[in-house]
């Protein structure tokens, strides 16, 4: 009887996998991607700053850690000012959501930081390759599946690009297919595509 339970189950898991379909002309976006600072490497905002860094921030009791990912512009002009940390940022991690990121750029003489997704679309401008694309839909809750094409795979568009990515649930741990059209400056509508896993675990991240 257990064994025929089993077989149920990895039947019904099988078929909800198998019942997920894509639409032809996408590509199955690289397992580079998977990696933050790799999209990061590949920002390109909306103008040249004279000096602008990525920052990743991790408050501690006795000594917050900053870390730059990325740096651009004249470090001696930067010399001159004081970049303090905000309050917030995005990417809200390290349980229980005590890190975070944001940019912080100088412009006019002062300095200036983004810290959500409205800013980051503004300091980006227009989204002109995958790399934004995909880090504005992270801040989103929206992921890649290196293992899937149905929740890692793209198509360049005339205005923008159309992916599959994945939303993930960790209780009970479950993944969605998510079609995503996003524009050049960042708007996006979602439709969901199917539940291609889901088991009776739940996940700590």
């Amino acid at each position: 009887m257990k064994k025929i339970s089993i077989l149920i189950l990895l039947s019904l898991i099988s078929c909800g996998k198998n019942s997920v379909r894509i639409e032809k002309g996408f590509t199955k976006i690289d397992n580079e991607y998977q990696d933050r600072n790799k999209l990061i490497e590949q920002i390109k905002p909306n103008k040249e700053y004279v000096y602008w860094e990525y920052v990743k921030f991790i408050p501690d009791l006795h000594n917050n850690q900053k870390e730059v990912i990325r740096k651009h512009g004249d470090t001696l002009i930067r010399n001159n000012y004081t970049f303090y940390p905000p309050e917030s940022g995005f990417f809200n991690e390290c349980l229980p959501n005590s890190c975070f990121s944001y940019v912080t750029y100088i412009e006019n003489d002062d300095v200036h930081y983004v810290t959500d997704e409205v800013e980051m679309k503004k300091f980006i401008g227009e989204i002109d390759n995958l790399a934004e694309a995909i880090l504005i839909l992270h801040m989103n809750d929206l992921w890649l599946d290196p293992k899937e094409k149905k929740a890692g795979s793209f198509k360049k568009t005339n205005n923008g690009f159309e992916l599959y990515m994945m939303k993930y649930k960790s209780c009970p741990e479950t993944k969605e297919s998510i079609k995503v059209e996003i524009d050049s400056i960042g708007n996006f509508k979602l439709k969901n595509n199917g539940t291609y896993y889901k088991s009776n675990n739940c996940t700590m991240s």
